[in-house]
């Protein structure tokens, strides 16, 4: 559960974008308690964003741009955070608000687990120091001076989202875990299309009067008797059907096809083949290959309780932002980077 926690906790934080603003917070208000913002020259230890009463030093935010920078650029290299989007921003602009709204979230969070009396174990801070010694032990002598990399900010930056992933379990652990088996049931199937609307698998645009809706259907009667008889249902569909797909996946909840097409899905034993199927855009014969596919039922039952921890988790969320107030320096905005 923790595992599945951890990676719903991710979801929710990059996904919650200004989610101060939408939420409750409000940027650039009266500063409260003692920490100040600077805004004058930004140093290492400057205090940058202020988050209810926590303040975030620029080395942090520079720590976390870090582990943006090393879980992106192997892949896509450096020049990724200057790809241009179609609302005009680059990928390092959004990266840039994600990074901020992700942190002052996670401040919350660690807020409201102080409150609560949650902390972490020796065994969890230990863990989150030996991270810390592992990615220090691989960055390199500039980016340790660029991003102010050391052992107590890389460690604390670890400490803080494992407190705030097991803030995440304890927020949901009277999440409702029973899942129906209808509701988690994944269906795979294997189909061909004869289309009487819509676009080829090569192109061609298709939109068939009644007469030749009719004939479309006499076609695709004959071709079902001979995908019967077929030795590879597959391969046959994969010659005849003018659609592009000819296998899925599929649950109860399943909007990339007709209705009719889901409900026969769900209807049928391993190994059958439907009769034809009429729908808006076409006749489908399908093929079941596994009435129960136990790997993609099981990821669906626990992507349901994910759903469900989610939900809850963004609830009791909102409740622990209250009213607090979160402010960016304008200096260092102006000179913040990825």
């Amino acid at each position: 559960m923790i595992k599945r926690s951890k990676r719903a906790l991710v979801v929710i934080l990059s996904g919650m974008a200004a989610a101060a603003m939408l939420s409750g917070c409000s940027v650039d208000k009266k500063i409260g308690s003692n920490v100040r913002l600077e805004n004058g020259e930004i140093e290492e230890n400057s205090i940058v964003i202020k988050a209810g009463d926590a303040g975030v030093k620029y080395s942090e935010v520079l720590g976390y741009c870090y582990l943006l920078k090393e879980q992106y650029e192997d892949s896509f290299g450096s020049e990724i955070w200057d790809y241009k989007l179609d609302n005009g921003n680059t990928i390092g602009d959004n990266a840039k608000e994600e990074i901020i709204n992700m942190i002052t979230q996670l401040k919350v969070i660690n807020a409201t687990a102080e409150e609560e009396d949650v902390t972490l174990t020796n065994d969890e801070r230990d863990e989150a120091l030996q991270k810390a010694e592992d990615l220090l032990r691989s960055a390199d002598s500039k980016d340790k001076e660029e991003y102010h990399l050391s052992l107590q900010g890389l460690s604390s930056i670890y400490e803080e989202n494992a407190l705030a992933n097991k803030m995440f379990y304890i927020a949901t652990d009277d999440a409702d875990t029973e899942v129906s088996e209808e509701e988690a049931r994944q269906v795979k199937i294997q189909f061909f299309q004869i289309m009487t609307k819509g676009t080829t698998k090569s192109g061609v645009s298709v939109s068939l009067d009644e007469k030749e809706r009719r004939a479309a259907r006499e076609r695709a009667n004959e071709l079902r008797r001979a995908a019967v008889k077929a030795e590879s249902f597959l391969d046959f569909a994969k010659a005849n059907t003018e659609a592009g797909k000819v296998e899925m996946t599929i649950g109860q909840d399943n909007t990339e096809l007709d209705r009719s097409i889901v409900t026969t899905a769900f209807s049928m034993k391993k190994g059958a083949v439907s009769p034809v199927i009429g729908t808006a855009d076409g006749y489908y014969i399908l093929h079941c290959v596994d009435d129960n596919d136990e790997d993609a039922t099981y990821a669906r039952r626990e992507e349901i309780i994910e759903e469900r921890q989610t939900k809850m988790f963004k609830e009791k969320y909102k409740k622990w932002l209250g009213d607090c107030e979160v402010s960016i320096s304008k200096s260092f905005w102006k000179i913040f980077h990825i």
